[in-house]
């Protein structure tokens, strides 16, 4: 999923700007199936001259936001440092984590609170229910946003024009036979979510696997969406109802715990949004 660092830049850009522009994508690079990368891989990946890559790892290296790996390199125990911060001054694992995991078991499926992040979802708390056969992603993992119920529903919280802003220039990949690769076809799933007030992935991501998600402004973080998402055959019309139930009961908690967080965290400068995402839709009928 990494983006070619070479095709971020302009004419306008200066020196220092692209360095930095090419140290992130160099960041970006790494995920969970990409732990350790070479300076020939990170070359590959993001069409950069290797010199440039070694010299930009080797600042990143210094900094603690890589560390060398035999003959490569993996993210930095500063990465972990940021990320904790995240969480910490949202307050994800003290709000969140309670919810998520009530909601998990309640309807026995792996359910997932998640933000967009240009054209990828980041899951940001994820809990497993207790049960053996479900869906497995891990906190701080990301996905291509248009073929997950998450990421089509933080889609179609933006217009038409910032849709395409966000997905940028490049295909949309092609996970399954069932995955909306058709920008025309994506703006119409996009429309119809926002009239229903959720969001359905029917086995687009991965055969066997469904989901259905629905948004919510977080205070102070703003923008999520959470989501219940299992085997595809838990999700009948029946069961999508009952887990939209579940959802937009839990979505209610998440809204107060993360109120009351807001309260003794750290001060972030900003009003947060008060409109309600729970008043539209919210007797949409099941498909």
């Amino acid at each position: 999923m990494a983006t070619k660092a070479g095709t971020t830049t302009n004419d306008g850009v200066g020196y220092q700007t692209r360095s930095l522009i090419r140290a992130l994508a160099i960041l970006d690079a790494f995920g969970p199936d990409r732990a350790t990368l070479s300076v020939k891989e990170l070359h590959e990946l993001l069409d950069l001259p290797k010199p440039t890559v070694s010299r930009l790892a080797s600042v990143l290296e210094q900094c603690g936001l890589l560390r060398g790996a035999g003959s490569g390199y993996q993210l930095g125990p500063k990465t972990f440092e940021l990320g904790s911060l995240f969480a910490q001054q949202y307050g994800l694992q003290h709000a969140a984590r309670p919810a998520m995991e009530r909601m998990a078991r309640e309807a026995s499926q792996t359910s997932s609170l998640a933000m967009l992040s240009g054209r990828l979802v980041v899951y940001l708390v994820v809990a497993r229910p207790p049960r053996p056969i479900h869906h497995v992603t891990e906190a701080g993992s990301r996905e291509f946003a248009h073929p997950t119920g998450l990421g089509k529903v933080l889609l179609a919280g933006l217009t038409p024009d910032e849709v395409d802003r966000t997905l940028g220039d490049e295909p949309l990949a092609r996970m399954t036979d069932n995955t909306i690769c058709d920008r025309a076809e994506l703006h119409d799933e996009l429309e119809r979510v926002r009239r229903r007030g959720y969001a359905l992935d029917e086995e687009e991501f991965a055969v066997g696997l469904r989901c259905v998600a629905i948004g919510l402004d977080v205070p102070r973080l703003g923008p999520a969406a959470i989501s219940l998402s299992g085997p595809a055959a838990d999700y009948s019309p029946a069961g999508i109802k009952r887990f939209l139930k579940i959802l937009r009961a839990t979505g209610q908690e998440l809204d107060r715990a993360f109120s009351e967080a807001a309260q003794s965290a750290y001060p972030l400068p900003g009003t947060p949004r008060t409109y309600d995402p729970y008043a539209e839709g919210a007797d949409a009928p099941a498909p």
